[in-house]
C-alpha cells in the first residue's frame, strides 16, 4: 500500500472514530433534530359526582413539662428540747445502765448518754 493511501486511510478512521464518540452528545434535543413536545390528552369522564369530604386534621394540645418545685424544708414548728429533759434523761439512763449491768462505770456512762439522746427527743 502506498504511503499517501495509508494516511488517507488513517485519516478517514480517526474522523470516523471522532464522529462515533461525539454521536451521544449531538442526539441531545437541542442538537440533533427539532425538540419534541408532548401534551397530555384530554380525558373525558362521564359518570355521577363524588364528593369525598376532607379529611380533619387535629393536632393534640402541645405538652410542656415543668420540673418539680425545690424542696424547701422550714424549722420545726416543736419547740427546742429543754435542759431538764436532756439531763433526766442521762439520769433515768445511768441508773438503768447501773442496775442493768451490776454497778459497771462503763455501762453507767452507755446508758447516761443513751438517756440523755432519748431524753431530748422526748421533749419534742
Amino acid at each position: 500500500m502506498k504511503t499517501s493511501a495509508f494516511r488517507l486511510l488513517a485519516f478517514t478512521g480517526l474522523l470516523a472514530s471522532a464522529m462515533a464518540l461525539a454521536t451521544p452528545a449531538l442526539a441531545h434535543e437541542g442538537w440533533y433534530g427539532r425538540p419534541h413536545y408532548v401534551y397530555p390528552a384530554h380525558r373525558v369522564v362521564i359518570g355521577t359526582p363524588l364528593f369525598v369530604p376532607r379529611p380533619v386534621v387535629v393536632y393534640p394540645a402541645p405538652v410542656y413539662y415543668y420540673p418539680p418545685a425545690p424542696v424547701v424544708y422550714a424549722e420545726p414548728a416543736y419547740p427546742a428540747p429543754t435542759a431538764a429533759a436532756t439531763v433526766g434523761g442521762a439520769i433515768a439512763g445511768a441508773a438503768i445502765g447501773a442496775i442493768a449491768s451490776h454497778g459497771r462505770p462503763g455501762a453507767i456512762a452507755a446508758g447516761g448518754v443513751i438517756g440523755a439522746v432519748v431524753g431530748s427527743g422526748l421533749a419534742r
